[in-house]
């Protein structure tokens, strides 16, 4: 590994830290032609976080597929670099002799708020293609972004670069011997960090409409960087304004006034859903009573019904009784001479052949008429004496 001779000397004279011998480069002139900066290296690191904190978000918090929102990364990365150089170029069109000097990133000149411009306007783009909702898409984004920015401030540290005005205080940085100033890139990494958890542990969990976190990452990015840009020193400008405290303050009051409307609208979807309970509860009570009415009125006309049916089935039950008490009357001779003849045959068939042959041989034996006819008188005669 080859290290460059660009060295920066940071040092925290009143808190006893330093002095520290920063080397700019991780490597440098690399095969002649390729040179690595810290920089460059923490940036990157700082975007692969990022990126993991965003598809974590996007996946578990807001339902989205890991797979579809990668396309947001292919979109905004390079757009958010290319908005960054753009906002640094427009607002220093004094460094550059041509058109193509502009295109020279690796001489340095970035603009920050160019990158979140350039990141938001891609990602617009993509979710309108996608048909995904955009403030969903952002919700799930700006966590990670203001993550990146923590870390990326920690590149001007090893730069020495934006740094505040002269302070006494006593966290007061000395650079390469001059100083001491307010270590500005410090006062913003905090800043972010602490919107950060905000954001990504408190916010996010009270959420209660889509746009909740990106209404929250522009009211307090914006109103921090506005304070912090007042004291740095390298500031970009839009003529007499400073370009990041304009774009801070438009951005918080844009954050804002979008927070109230989305919460209005939100209670506005939510009002009909509020009263809906109270319509399904009264409607679901007066079904109730109805259907008790309807019940009870069955109810009445059961039990005529029922009572009819119980005096209707006492004449039977005493009619039944009255049949049970009666004798039955004699069975006609027919029938009973049939029975014989079917209670013969059956007998007939369970005995062996040789009875049922000897069977009609054994009829009784027939009176003579004579001793009839005397039985008779007999029986006349003691009718008479009855009498």
């Amino acid at each position: 590994m080859l290290f460059a001779s660009d060295i920066t000397t940071v040092e925290f004279p009143k808190l006893g830290l330093g002095p520290w011998e920063l080397e700019r480069y991780v490597f440098q002139n690399l095969f002649n032609r390729l040179s690595v900066a810290w920089y460059g290296l923490i940036i990157c690191c700082a975007m692969i976080l990022a990126c993991y904190v965003i598809l974590r978000n996007a996946r578990i918090r807001e339902g989205f597929r890991r797979d579809s929102f990668v396309d947001y990364f292919l979109a905004a990365i390079p757009l958010s670099i290319v908005g960054a150089r753009m906002m640094y170029v427009l607002t220093r069109l004094d460094l550059y002799d041509s058109f193509w000097d502009a295109f020279k990133i690796w001489e340095g000149g970035l603009a920050i708020y160019g990158g979140v411009i350039g990141g938001i306007i891609a990602v617009a783009l993509v979710s309108y293609f996608k048909k995904d909702p955009f403030l969903k898409v952002m919700d799930a984004i700006v966590p990670g972004l203001i993550l990146a920015q923590c870390i990326g401030r920690w590149g001007n540290f090893i730069n020495g670069e934006a740094h505040g005005t002269v302070t006494e205080l006593p966290w007061g940085m000395m650079i390469n011997g001059e100083g001491p100033f307010h270590p500005t890139f410090l006062y913003e990494s905090l800043l972010t960090l602490t919107g950060f958890i905000l954001l990504q542990f408190v916010l996010y969990r009270r959420k209660k409409f889509d746009g909740t976190l990106l209404c929250g990452y522009l009211v307090w990015y914006g109103v921090g960087r506005a304070f912090i840009e007042g004291l740095r020193t390298d500031s970009l400008y839009f003529g007499p304004l400073r370009a990041s405290q304009v774009i801070g303050v438009v951005s918080a009051l844009a954050g804002a006034v979008l927070f109230f409307l989305l919460r209005a609208a939100a209670v506005k979807n939510l009002a009909p859903a509020d009263d809906a309970p109270e319509t399904d509860g009264e409607e679901e009570s007066a079904g109730e009573a109805a259907e008790t009415e309807q019940e009870m009125t069955e109810e009445g006309k059961e039990a005529p019904e029922s009572a009819s049916e119980e005096e209707a089935a006492e004449p039977d039950a005493a009619t039944e009784e009255a049949k049970e008490e009666l004798p039955e009357p004699p069975a006609p001779a027919k029938k009973k001479g049939k029975k014989k003849k079917k209670k013969s045959e059956s007998a007939a068939e369970e005995k062996p052949a040789e009875e049922t042959e000897e069977k009609p041989e054994e009829k009784p034996e027939e009176k003579p008429a004579e001793e009839a006819i005397e039985e008779k008188p007999e029986e006349s005669a003691e009718n008479t004496e009855g009498n």
